[in-house]
């Protein structure tokens, strides 16, 4: 059989007929194929797993098809430790299931800080200086000496060295020198302030706060953070000063009624 003859039969149309279903059935297995692999057009809400601790996330994930990887850590004092803190992808967005899920989580250990080099210079350097480190400044004491710097630094009664590691926020005490002069000051007016504030500025002029009385209006930890000064000893008074390290007493409150109205002028204009 010639070839012109072949391809005017009828079994030449039947093998191209053949050839054609096969690669079209090639065609549609594949295409559906590669959909089934990358799950095309299939996209589902991330979880929220803020909050909870990674073995939590790790189910949640599990069971939604995602993986869950750690990528940092933070320190934050008012969340649970070893909770999740932030995640990307956010929470709700719509990814292809297989995706992992980046999570950083609130350190389960308490950050620390080296200690920093605190004496040889002043009660307000020294503050400064333990704040970039997240420290705070505790009480002064006065001892004499002819120098007015810090001679001495101590956590928890004791004295620590530089460079010692020490959990952030923690409070150091400072040892200052009277020097020869100026072991008075005087007596600042801090009604009208919130403890915190009243403890900034009494520390700045080389003072303490004494005792803290809280009366009945305050009855949660965020009413004893804004409450108010309404009562002082000693009081400010022109004539009236006071010993480089001393205590002033303070009297706080959540009833503004019982603060002086000359105490909110005096912060008003030291706002100023």
């Amino acid at each position: 059989m010639s070839i012109i003859t072949f391809l005017k039969s009828r079994k030449f149309f039947i093998h191209i007929g053949l050839a054609i279903g096969v690669t079209i059935i090639l065609l549609i297995t594949s295409f559906f194929s590669i959909n089934l692999y990358t799950h095309h057009g299939e996209a589902i809400s991330v979880p929220d797993l803020s909050g909870l601790s990674f073995e939590q996330s790790q189910r949640i994930a599990d069971n939604k098809g995602f993986i869950v990887e750690i990528s940092d850590s933070v320190h934050f004092q008012d969340k649970e430790k070893g909770t999740v803190v932030s995640q990307e992808p956010v929470p709700n967005s719509k990814v292809k299931t297989g995706r992992t899920i980046y999570l950083v989580v609130n350190g389960i250990e308490a950050e620390k800080v080296p200690m920093p080099d605190l004496t040889g210079i002043s009660v307000r350097q020294a503050t400064s200086d333990a704040e970039l480190f997240g420290l705070k400044i505790g009480k002064l004491s006065y001892v004499p000496d002819i120098s007015t710097t810090v001679l001495e630094q101590k956590h928890k009664g004791k004295p620590i060295k530089t460079n010692t590691l020490i959990l952030k926020g923690a409070t150091i005490d400072l040892v200052v020198g009277k020097g020869e002069s100026n072991e008075n000051t005087f007596v600042p007016d801090v009604t009208g302030l919130t403890y915190i504030e009243a403890e900034q500025k009494l520390s700045s002029l080389s003072l303490n706060v004494g005792v803290a009385i809280y009366d009945n209006s305050i009855k949660t930890t965020r009413d004893s953070l804004n409450a108010k000064i309404w009562k002082q000893h000693p009081k400010s008074m022109s004539d009236n000063s006071i010993k480089l390290g001393s205590y002033i007493d303070i009297w706080l409150t959540m009833d503004n009624d019982l603060i002086p109205e000359s105490a909110t002028e005096n912060n008003s204009q030291n706002d100023i």
